[in-house]
């Protein structure tokens, strides 16, 4: 099939959950789709100079990812139909996110009244946050928060500049970020991983793309769903394409980052996962009450999935009105 729909994937970091897209992307699952996708990280740009209208401008279809924290940022900016975000594929189940600290916290309650690097609109301090409170800290009243979004080179690496010099007490970063931060002298405390599973990275995109592009978004859920397919069994094959797209770390770290996070790798089929995921959100960021279908879109994952083979079970409660 040739490719006829331009698509643009963004994201302002490129954590280790990309190697299932990053995977697709390099063995043409894309194209395969009819599916012209240029991955383009969107790194160290404030949110108010970010180029995404314009690509829509000039005719792209727009998907973000990871996936995680954009519909529910999407809500808190009060964006409408054509800029929202909606997920229509999670495919980690546990949150990337690791705290790092410096050796004089030895644990969580250590962090009172500490410095620590995260991004307040990311995943990355959603995450803290959770982790925080259920060690009984207060995320807005104990601790000194250093935002890092939009900050360059990019989000992740700007924490890790502070952790380096000294500058904050600890960061909450995903791989291969926090096993950077651990060769730094930094060691790993209790994360919102080890708590919980949570929906995370994937695909979002708008609700128009989603009314008006059922095709495009039944190609991309596919073809990511190939990725990870792959991505979850073939080590060498995905550090490869992990290195073609991240330039910043090196094979060893890479082994090091997969070696942690490719067995969560999904889709993700369990929903009371979501509904954890929105009532944290909802709570945290203080957001109107919705239901979970605000959210996440799951009818081209349960459609691609039947459709490959892959659905071996399925939970009607994910079978949302529209």
């Amino acid at each position: 099939m040739s490719s006829q729909e331009k698509i643009v994937v963004f994201g302002p970091a490129l954590p280790l959950n990309l190697a299932p897209m990053w995977v697709a992307h390099d063995k043409g699952f894309f194209k395969e789709e009819g599916l012209d996708v240029d991955l383009r990280p969107v790194q160290g740009i404030p949110d108010s100079q970010h180029p995404r209208h314009q690509w829509r401008k000039d005719g792209a279809i727009i998907f973000q990812s990871p996936g995680g924290s954009p519909p529910f940022r999407s809500v808190l900016e009060n964006r409408d139909h054509i800029d929202g975000e909606v997920n229509v594929v999670s495919i980690a189940n546990r949150t990337a996110h690791v705290f790092v600290a410096k050796p004089h916290i030895k644990d969580i309650p250590d962090l009172k009244g500490r410095k620590i690097a995260g991004d307040l609109k990311g995943g990355s301090s959603m995450d803290a946050k959770v982790v925080l409170r259920h060690y009984g800290l207060d995320p807005e009243k104990d601790l000194t928060w250093i935002d890092s979004r939009g900050k360059p080179p990019n989000t992740e690496r700007f924490r890790l500049a502070l952790f380096d010099k000294g500058e904050v007490d600890a960061v909450c970063c995903d791989p291969p970020h926090w096993n950077i931060a651990v060769q730094m002298g930094g060691h790993a405390l209790t994360s919102c991983r080890d708590l919980f599973a949570i929906p995370e990275a994937g695909f979002s995109t708008s609700p128009a793309v989603i009314a008006e592009k059922p095709f495009v978004v039944k190609g991309m859920v596919r073809a990511i769903l190939r990725g990870a397919a792959i991505a979850r069994v073939s080590k060498e094959e995905t550090l490869d394409s992990i290195l073609r797209h991240n330039h910043y770390i090196t094979r060893e770290l890479a082994s090091l980052a997969y070696d942690e996070v490719h067995k969560e790798w999904g889709p993700v089929l369990d929903f009371e996962a979501y509904q954890r995921k929105v009532d944290i959100y909802t709570s945290e960021w203080k957001l109107p009450k919705k239901p979970v279908s605000d959210y996440y879109n799951f009818k081209y994952l349960k459609e691609t999935l039947d459709e490959l083979g892959m659905l071996r079970s399925w939970d009607p409660k994910m079978d949302l009105k529209e």
